[in-house]
């Protein structure tokens, strides 16, 4: 197994190896990609010479996030990877766990621990639920009903994601890991490990907790892309279509005046978004006329 580590931020650095570092299962090994980062990643990741430490001299995170994703899996031969973060915290038991999960799921390509959230000074600000076993569909759903998703609190299979194409790229990479986790999910399912937790900081230095003008423009056209792929790519029921357009509906409610000053201020965009809803209504339409 190996966790993977693209490192640019060193606020809670520290803290994220001390997690790994503190596993109770030694059977990983865990690479640190300095993405050009400030010389405190490399600094800190001195104090842990038995981690991987490598440092890119470009920054490719800032402008092509899943394309650094790749750079890091090319360097890693692991067959199972967790593709961490450089401010969470994975708890001492989640490689024991996995590895105990794996023996039962010997064919699976995709596993997920619990989560918690936890705010900049470590308390906890939303606790672990529980968790099972899912379809890439149920996911995908579960996903459009507002569940979040992320990459810490994976581990899959990299053999298999060479398979299926790698990470599927969207802007910002926003809902690239649940696109992957949807084709992951395919054949079989995505396995829970409810007894292991890993803890997501939510530091307000996120992408998901950036609301910019410039951000938001990119996270709707994103969330445009994963429509029309999971068009393509998924069997979509009439549920998961209805599902879509409430999560655009929801995301227009949830971001109100950032994102209809941005309606207001590009056409474009509104034609867009309008374009967007009308495909699954257009769809519906023409299932309601099939059936009669």
């Amino acid at each position: 197994m190996a966790i993977v580590i693209p490192a640019w931020r060193p606020q809670f650095f520290r803290l994220a190896l001390n997690s790994v570092a503190a596993q109770t299962d030694k059977n990983f090994q865990c690479y640190v990609f300095d993405d050009a980062a400030p010389k405190e990643i490399e600094y800190i990741s001195k104090d842990f010479p038995d981690f991987h430490y490598t440092r890119f001299s470009e920054n490719m995170g800032g402008r092509d996030l899943v394309g650094h994703w790749h750079r890091c899996l090319e360097s890693v031969k692991e067959e199972w990877v967790c593709l961490f973060s450089d401010d969470d915290i994975m708890e001492p038991n989640c490689v024991e766990e996995f590895y105990k999960t794996l023996s039962l799921y010997p064919n699976a390509a995709l596993f997920r621990f619990a989560r918690s959230v936890i705010d900049a000074s470590g308390q906890i600000i939303n606790a672990a639920r529980p968790i099972k076993n899912q379809t890439g569909l149920e996911f995908l759903k579960a996903h459009l009903k507002g569940a979040s998703s992320c990459l810490q609190d994976h581990i899959f299979n990299r053999k298999k994601l060479e398979i299926n194409g790698g990470f599927v790229n969207f802007p910002l990479a926003w809902s690239s890991d649940a696109a992957t986790f949807c084709l992951l999910g395919r054949e079989h399912e995505i396995v829970a490990i409810p007894s292991a937790i890993v803890q997501i900081r939510m530091s307000g230095a996120n992408i998901s907790t950036i609301n910019t003008l410039e951000f938001l423009k990119k996270k709707i056209y994103a969330q445009k892309l994963f429509y029309l792929w999971s068009i393509q790519n998924l069997k979509l029921s009439l549920a998961h279509k209805l599902a879509f357009l409430r999560m655009f509906t929801r995301y227009a409610s949830n971001h109100f005046l950032p994102f209809f000053q941005m309606l207001f201020q590009s056409p474009r965009i509104l034609m867009l978004f309008l374009a967007v809803l009308s495909v699954p209504i257009y769809k519906i339409g023409l299932a309601c006329k099939t059936n009669r």
